[in-house]
């Protein structure tokens, strides 16, 4: 068997990839497979030709085409398998677009690569990322922006692009929202992480709405599906974690994705950034104490959205039927389409 939590798949400065695998045993020979097509390999259909043999446990793939995205078959000579593909896309105009694939369900499936991304915005994205991005598939891309926001800053999609896109504005969640409560004097800059707790509590008691309608799009077709918001990391973070729970991913392994994002967007560059431009009328900094709880997600966030549903309802299961409108037809119909 492969040791799931040590294969992963990353991209090298020159494009290539470098894809990481243990097997059950030391010396264990392999064959590498590469498509750009993630339903080559989920059709049961032969994977075709490998494209290298190995035993080591780190191994160079040769990028043959920087244009598109591209999956990986991993076959042991014992006949077990493992499909991989990079976390993170590797993109130039936007940090933090991640593939929710290849994590664990509890009936023992994994959800499919290729198949549910989540990101933040979408107005820096380069004419290369825009092609990058078309050749996924999307067919449903929900931004959970504010109005405004998505009229400042509109996605840049192109015209190639095939999806529909559903405007699904969250309330809390805006760093803007914040700022301006603060320079008003509303929020205590001591205060920060508190706020933030309260700002996921908040998604739960007032948002849900807007996420049980991201499921009732996800549901009308098998969609390819992107949410995202400004950073992709509340508003976009809690449905990730949604996705996740109502596909049976575990609680750790959900707050394992949630905490990538620290990892993937520039928190020590926007905070230098922001201390200077929204110092207030006096010319004084915004201190990093208050800028980096805002700027980063930390576990206790997640887990007030978690506590504040066991509050409200009384199981995980009335929570996905009452409030997000996923009875148990409808979940497996989610959990068939998306777990492999």
């Amino acid at each position: 068997m492969f040791d799931l939590r040590a294969c992963h798949v990353e991209r090298t400065s020159t494009q290539d990839y470098l894809i990481h695998w243990r097997g059950s045993r030391p010396g264990q020979k392999l064959a590498v497979y590469i498509s750009d097509d993630p339903d080559h390999y989920y059709s049961g259909n032969h994977p075709g030709t490998p494209v290298l043999y190995t035993s080591e446990p780190e191994v160079l793939v040769s990028n043959p085409d920087k244009r598109v995205r591209h999956y990986f078959y991993l076959e042991s000579e014992e006949g077990e398998a493992v499909i991989l593909a990079e976390r993170r896309l590797s993109l130039q105009g936007t940090h933090n677009f991640r593939d929710l694939g290849g994590y664990e369900a509890d009936d023992g499936r994994r959800l499919k690569w290729g198949k549910l991304y989540r990101s933040s915005k979408l107005s820096g994205l380069t004419d290369v990322d825009a092609y990058y991005v078309n050749r996924l598939g999307l067919t449903l891309v929900c931004d959970f922006r504010h109005v405004l926001e998505q009229e400042l800053e509109p996605s840049r999609l192109g015209e190639a692009s095939m999806h529909m896109l559903a405007s699904l504005p969250v309330a809390p969640g805006s760093l803007n929202n914040f700022l301006e409560s603060l320079h008003s004097g509303i929020i205590d800059v001591d205060d920060a992480a508190g706020l933030m707790r309260e700002i996921n509590r908040d998604l739960v008691a007032s948002q849900i709405p807007q996420y049980a309608e991201m499921f009732r799009l996800l549901l009308s077709a098998n969609q390819q599906l992107l949410i995202h918001c400004a950073s992709g990391k509340d508003r976009t973070g809690f449905g990730a974690a949604l996705i996740l729970d109502v596909l049976g991913v575990a609680e750790d392994r959900i707050l394992e994705d949630y905490l990538l994002t620290n990892r993937y967007l520039p928190v020590d560059a926007e905070i230098a950034r922001l201390s200077t431009e929204l110092a207030d009328q006096k010319g004084t900094a915004v201190s990093e104490d208050v800028l980096r709880p805002l700027l980063e997600v930390r576990p206790e966030y997640i887990a007030a959205c978690f506590e504040e549903i066991r509050k409200r309802y009384e199981s995980r299961e009335h929570f996905f039927e009452s409030a997000l409108n996923l009875d148990e037809e409808k979940l497996s119909i989610l959990r068939d389409r998306y777990l492999h």
